[in-house]
């Protein structure tokens, strides 16, 4: 029976609108019952929302109105599971909202927050290939991501950067509709959209809402969107209406009683007048009315015509949704489904619902749509393809070429003598010096244009934090070394030197240098909160690294001398001149010499050199102790920067303000039953059109 009741579903599924572009989604979607009771959010004594209410059932487009600052956005975020709750308790279907749901909530945010260097096909794959589950070929990925592109209309500008205000990419509403289909492409259960019609025309934006709430009664889906001020044709195609004014409830039902309720307390609407502008100014009113309109709000939950589902008595771990859903198909899909047979598929699938359920919300095979391997490949190229129009830019390549080449006629064929010696240690110090800057400083302006991006997809749960770190080191490995290395390739050469074994031990320890430099600008930048304080911070160790390398100041006291081994300038100056003066062609001695080995020889020790850039005589360490510290630099400041970033994303400090806000989820354990399952369900996207 239970099979039979499957085929007529998923018969009825493809008989909708024949002329509808259909794709057949593997991606199970749960029809899902929103209810939430008594929100509480208060922050620094300031209620941001007080005792707010409200059902959205499968099928229904809920608008939350308000005047600016009553609190849209910060509903959104409660129910998304991204601000935390001091009062109150969300349900999804049977379960409060736990952290188990943020894969099937989608949330798109105001801000259309994109790489601005990818193209809009780039950004959809990659999505793609992160969100949907390692089950899914990279051909029926591909085939998603063709589906989507020509359904919200998007086939002309795929290959169009997305841009930002110093590059020109989509327009307002590409990018609106590009938000959109990153989240359609999981198949999500929930729909939440904050002003998806801000920036839009007219056109544009009943359009879009159109699209949204045919989507919502034909896949039955819940969709929740914040709206400023809509037109009066668009007000009337949502089904139900939030009004909000300062965090409290002026209005909640169904959008047809709006008017009914605002004439009992004597506000009446004139005909031909838009219904959104009318209430809008009436709770920006005189605060009389509006105490008024918020009291009969109040009146009206605690009478006949409250929903049941927004009572204190009611449960909804023991109220089953198998009743609504029975409608739901029997109006939307015009099937009648009997109610024996709807409750035997209901216990059916639960039997997966409730293994899931019973398991820990950290369960990795629930959790992430892909696994460890298959996210660090993808992020490794996006973060290539991301940083690389930034890394090397045509700026940075003129930069590196010209500076390689000043450096080389400045240090043009320079003789191995004592005299030259300082001009050789000079390019030395002054290549490691740079490389050290331009790594560092990159680092710290690598995070910010990314961080929101990041934010908005780990908060989706599309993949692990430490997949994302791990990528991005070895995503822009490549993009690091590229300029040093040109940069030694132009200059070394020119000073005269010919050794192969050194050029390459050089270039070697110079990249290493350059990565180590890059790690400590990762690990400051995930510390600091402010761009600004990042940037002093690191002029600070900078500027100390560079005094104490061993160049610029060869006397320091001896009570500062130890500070010299927090320099990593230090170790890998060390190393170069060990290098070259070592294992390269001598320095030959002056006559005089201010080196007392040149009275019994005609060259310089290594060791002599050493020496005289402010070391006491045995000091100095061998080139692999030097080689080990570095390297122990850059996995402890690695480490560092990754446990940081892990602590923010726990506890949702602002301390890098990598994830804001209180990322608390309501911790409880969910029931058993769940929401029906509709298997193997076949999506139309005709709507969208």
């Amino acid at each position: 029976m239970v099979r039979e009741l499957r085929q007529k579903l998923h018969a009825t599924s493809a008989k909708v609108e024949s002329s509808a572009l259909q794709l057949v989604y593997p991606l199970d979607s749960r029809p899902v019952q929103l209810i939430f009771r008594g929100l509480q959010v208060v922050k620094e004594k300031r209620a941001l929302l007080r005792d707010v209410s409200g059902v959205v059932k499968p099928g229904e487009l809920l608008a939350v109105m308000g005047p600016s600052g009553c609190g849209k956005t910060t509903l959104l975020n409660c129910l998304s599971g991204r601000v935390g709750l001091d009062g109150g308790e969300i349900w999804l279907n049977r379960e409060r909202l736990t952290k188990r749901w943020r894969r099937r909530i989608c949330y798109v945010q105001q801000q259309d927050v994109f790489f601005p260097d990818l193209t809009l096909r780039q950004t959809l794959e990659y999505q793609a290939r992160l969100r949907l589950p390692d089950t899914f070929s990279h051909s029926q990925k591909m085939q998603c991501v063709d589906h989507i592109i020509e359904v919200l209309d998007l086939a002309a500008c795929q290959d169009t950067i997305i841009g930002d205000y110093t590059k020109r990419g989509l327009s307002g509403g590409e990018k609106k509709r590009t938000s959109i289909a990153c989240e359609l492409l999981t198949n999500p259960s929930l729909m939440l959209l904050d002003e998806p019609t801000s920036g839009l025309d007219s056109h544009s934006a009943q359009a879009l809402i159109s699209r949204l709430k045919k989507y919502a009664e034909q896949e039955g889906k819940s969709i929740v969107v914040t709206v400023h001020q809509p037109s009066s044709r668009m007000f009337h195609s949502f089904s139900k209406i939030l009004l909000l004014s300062r965090g409290q409830v002026a209005y909640y039902g169904p959008t047809a009683n709006i008017g009914r309720f605002f004439s009992t307390i004597g506000l009446t609407l004139l005909p031909h007048y838009n219904p959104a502008d009318f209430i809008l100014e009436q709770i920006k009113g005189p605060e009389e009315v509006r105490e008024r309109i918020v009291a009969a709000a109040r009146n009206a939950r605690q009478g006949p015509d409250c929903p049941p589902e927004l009572r204190p008595e009611y449960n909804p771990s023991q109220h089953p949704l198998c009743d609504h859903l029975i409608h739901y198909h029997e109006h939307h899909i015009g099937h009648n489904v009997k109610e024996d047979e709807g409750r035997t598929l209901w216990l059916d699938t639960q039997s997966h619902a409730s293994s899931s359920a019973s398991s820990a919300d950290d369960d990795y095979a629930w959790q992430w749509p892909t696994s460890f391997w298959s996210q660090f490949k993808v992020l490794s190229e996006r973060n290539f393809q991301e940083a690389r129009p930034r890394m090397l830019s045509r700026l940075n390549w003129l930069q590196t070429i010209a500076l390689g080449l000043l450096a080389g006629l400045l240090w043009l064929r320079l003789p191995r003598t004592e005299a030259a010696l300082h001009d050789i240690q000079g390019w030395m110090f002054f290549s490691t010096t740079y490389w050290m800057l331009f790594a560092h400083f990159g680092a710290l302006s690598s995070f910010p244009p990314e961080r929101e991006v990041i934010n908005k997809e780990r908060l989706s749960g599309s993949y692990r934090l430490s997949a994302y770190y791990l990528a991005k080191m070895v995503g822009e490995l490549p993009l690091t070394i590229t300029l040093p290395a040109v940069y030694h390739i132009i200059s070394y050469p020119m000073l005269g030197f010919h050794s192969p074994a050194v050029f390459v031990t050089l270039l070697a320890f110079l990249l290493l240098n350059t990565i180590v430099a890059q790690s400590v600008g990762f690990f400051v930048g995930a510390c600091c909160l402010d761009l600004q304080v990042s940037i002093t911070a690191s002029a600070l160790y900078t500027l100390a690294t560079q005094l104490l390398g061993g160049y610029l100041a060869t006397a320091v006291p001896p009570w500062l001398a130890w500070a010299r081994y927090a320099s990593m300038v230090h170790y890998a100056y060390q190393n170069m001149q060990i290098l070259e003066f070592g294992v390269g062609e001598p320095i030959t001695c002056s006559q005089p010499s201010k080196f007392q080995e040149c009275r019994n020889a005609t060259t310089i020790p290594v060791s002599a050199i050493l020496e005289s850039q402010g070391g006491a005589r045995g000091s100095g360490l061998p080139l692999w102790a030097n080689t080990a510290v570095l390297l122990a630099f850059l996995v402890i400041f690695r480490t560092l920067g990754y446990l940081k970033r892990d602590k923010c994303s726990k506890k949702g400090e602002g301390c890098c303000q990598f994830f804001p806000g209180r990322f608390s989820f309501q911790d409880h354990v969910p029931k058993p039953l769940d929401a029906a399952i509709l298997i193997n369900r076949t999506i139309s996207y005709d709507y969208f059109y």
